[in-house]
């Protein structure tokens, strides 16, 4: 009996192969199928699902920072992980993949022999056709990975440099210099990154030159001893509760990388000064099996509190961003050191894992919020908090099923020695009696912890159900968290979130994703509870791999406190709707033409904006030159209805800016790759807003160098 199966390809088209084709077919039907794919991505940088969550996100959240994940994307391009090896570490360098999606590849591989085409990925039980289309650009279709061989060194440098002038603000006037260089050899690699950010000086003064200077070491093996870091890196485990260093993926409503369920430690190459481990890293065993185990003392930046005698008595708050230019962004920075030790231990069989974190953190200088504003009520108090968490993932058949819950603990248990009481209060509400399970000395568990679980299912080929629920309590505490959540910081949250993602018909795929979340305790310009929700409606309709066409409906809403001026008590529903039309098309090998039309509608306030934009990408048929060239016009009454539209840009860069008012953002930008492991890009780019109270022409000019030896 033949060893056939019925697929269904990425477009609804139905098919037949077998598993095992003979090698001389299997090579030339792979080298076809990869060519036909590459051929409408020439001038495609990034998936367009990946620009719209970004644009998304960073609509709803100012604090999102994308660098991070970017910055791992490109070193996925740079080298592409082979998902034929069939090994779980490799293919686990995709890291929006869930620790069961890598599971499920790495056992199909070794099953079924060499993945051929990438339609089949789309078959598998914890994959859709969103995943398969994000995971393209980074991976090859190898057959299988050698075993041995020669061991080479690979050295890659990149420099860059950006100017912006005539800027209406001043402290975004000046340059931005980036130095990047990572090398490997064998088992090892080092790497380093150094950063200024435009109007900080380069000065030997007070360091090493550098506004921002990262590094680090590692090593990987293939016994027990997995990996070992020393210097800058990032951890991840479980569902984010305690550590996820991609932390604005966690928003991501209509993907399933929100489930996160990965156990790793990397190296850090981002930007992102204030949301990584300085220190050493061990990681043991497998994935199935292990540890990692590490410590961290970090310098960060915070907003310093004074005492009497003009000394630091502690600090009210920590300071994102990274930009040193003014006064108070030079007193903030490297003000508090963060000493973090923790263990991750991982255990688990075929489809069932589950893993149990602990970390505790102690801080140079107590938080000490201030309490007469109503959102700081439940804000963290103290120099230490210890965290624990455990969560579980178990999957059969096309459903998988997660969950993670944990605690963040401050006063005596988090101290040991009982000293740190500053601004802890026990809630004995209703238990009639002191150092209950509700509150132990000082430690008000019920207020304290936090908890997510959901699943995600397949039950044909065509439909993908995800569905997540999340508590978290107004206490709970935990500086490196990354989990599903709207709102930001850790705690103060509970909700349920629920996707849907369809073949409705031949070429035309639909996603439907909705959150409703309510915040229990004050926040940010909500002085009572509140809530919110977030539905997405997305339609693409693609008749061939040159085409499409995409439509998406967004619509979120929260509750806010009503003009304080008027002395009411009470609030006001803020919504925000986005309506977005884009069009591809690629009349050429060479050529990709978008056409992108977006609009919001903001209530109350009846704001509108309109955004319409031009692209065009073109890859020089006889010269190694690639062109990008945007024109966009953005018509909007205000800033709550301002745009967002991703940008190409510089390598190892990102560029989404926000349009408002009445303005012309235009871009040009060429690269020129002239051998395989040389490439340089420069980009000038303007936006006239000169009718906007305090606009004007605003000019930028970026060059960017990479070398690969």
């Amino acid at each position: 009996m033949d060893n056939q199966m019925k697929c269904r390809n990425l477009h609804g088209e139905q098919c037949q192969r077998r598993l095992r084709w003979p090698p001389d077919r299997k090579a030339a039907c792979a080298a076809m199928i990869l060519g036909l794919l590459s051929c409408p991505l020439l001038c495609q940088e990034e998936s367009q699902d990946l620009r719209e969550s970004v644009e998304e996100i960073l609509a709803l959240s100012e604090d999102a920072d994308p660098a991070a994940m970017l910055e791992e994307l490109e070193e996925l391009k740079v080298s592409p992980v082979n998902i034929n090896s069939g090994d779980e570490k490799e293919i686990s360098r995709l890291f929006f993949l869930t620790e069961f999606q890598v599971m499920v590849l790495a056992d199909h591989v070794r099953k079924n022999g060499s993945v051929v085409t990438l339609y089949e990925l789309a078959l598998l039980p914890a994959f859709d056709r969103n995943t398969v289309l994000l995971m393209a650009p980074y991976i090859s279709l190898e057959p299988g990975a050698p075993k041995g061989g020669k061991s080479y060194g690979r050295t890659l440098v990149t420099m860059t440099a950006a100017a912006r002038f005539n800027c209406a603000e001043s402290n975004t006037e000046g340059i931005r210099s980036l130095l990047k260089v990572k090398h490997k050899q064998g088992s090892f690699s080092i790497g380093l990154t150094a950063e200024n950010d435009p109007g900080e000086p380069f000065t030997f003064k007070n360091g090493p030159g550098t506004d921002f200077l990262s590094a680090y070491i590692q090593y990987e093996g293939k016994g027990v001893i997995n990996r070992i870091i020393a210097g800058d890196f990032s951890v991840r485990a479980g569902e984010g509760l305690l550590f996820n260093s991609s932390q604005w993926m966690g928003s991501w409503l209509s993907s399933p990388s929100f489930m996160s369920g990965r156990s790793v430690s990397a190296p850090y190459t981002s930007t992102e000064e204030n949301s990584f481990f300085r220190g050493i890293s061990l990681t043991l065993g497998s994935m199935n099996t292990g540890a990692v185990l590490f410590a961290s003392s970090n310098e960060i930046d915070a907003r310093v509190v004074l005492g009497e005698d003009s000394t630091a008595t502690g600090v009210s708050h920590l300071v994102r961003g990274g930009i040193h230019v003014s006064e108070s962004q030079h007193e903030a920075q490297n003000s508090l050191t963060e000493t973090i030790a923790g263990i991750r231990l991982i255990a688990g069989a075929e489809k069932v894992r589950g893993g149990v974190s602990v970390s505790s953190t102690w801080f140079s200088l107590p938080f000490i919020p201030d309490i007469t504003e109503p959102q700081n009520l439940h804000a963290f108090a103290g120099d230490r908090l210890l965290n624990l968490a455990a969560d579980i993932r178990a999957g059969t058949g096309s459903v998988l099923f997660f969950a993670e819950a944990g605690i963040g603990l401050s006063g005596p248990l988090a101290d040991m020695d009982g000293s740190n009481q500053q601004g802890l209060q026990a809630d004995t509400t209703g238990t009639g009696l002191p150092g209950s399970v509700s509150a132990i000395g000082g430690l008000n568990f019920r207020d304290s912890w936090a908890a997510t679980a959901g699943l995600r299912a397949k039950p044909s080929g065509r439909v993908t159900f995800n569905f997540l629920t999340r508590h978290f309590a107004p206490g709970y505490h935990a500086f490196h968290s990354g989990a599903f959540k709207a709102g930001s910081g850790s705690g103060n949250e509970t909700g349920l979130a629920a996707s849907l993602h369809l073949e409705a018909a031949r070429h035309l795929f639909i996603t439907a994703a909705a959150d409703h979340y309510r915040i229990p305790a004050p926040r940010y310009r909500s002085s009572s509870s509140s809530s919110g929700s977030r539905i997405e409606l997305k339609g693409e309709y693609q008749p061939r791999d040159d085409i499409s066409v995409r439509l998406s409906w967004t619509t979120s809403s929260r509750e806010y406190d009503a003009a304080r001026e008027t002395g009411a008590a009470t609030s006001v529903t803020h919504t925000r709707q986005q309506l977005g039309l884009v069009f591809d098309i690629s009349p050429a090998h060479t050529l990709r033409l978008t056409t992108r039309a977006s609009a919001s509608f903001i209530s109350p306030s009846q704001e509108k904006g309109y955004l319409l934009c031009q692209d065009l990408c073109y890859s020089f048929r006889s010269l190694p030159l690639k062109l990008w060239f945007r024109y966009a016009l953005c018509s909007t009454e205000g800033w709550d209805s301002r745009l967002y539209a991703w940008e190409n840009d510089l390598l190892n860069s990102f560029s989404v800016p926000a349009l408002y008012g009445e303005m012309t953002r235009s871009f040009v930008m060429l690269s020129w790759k002239p051998a395989g492991r040389i490439e340089a890009r420069v980009k000038y780019g303007f936006t006239d807003s000169g009718s906007n109270p305090g606009g004007g022409l605003k000019q930028e000019v970026k060059g960017q160098v990479r070398i690969g030896f």
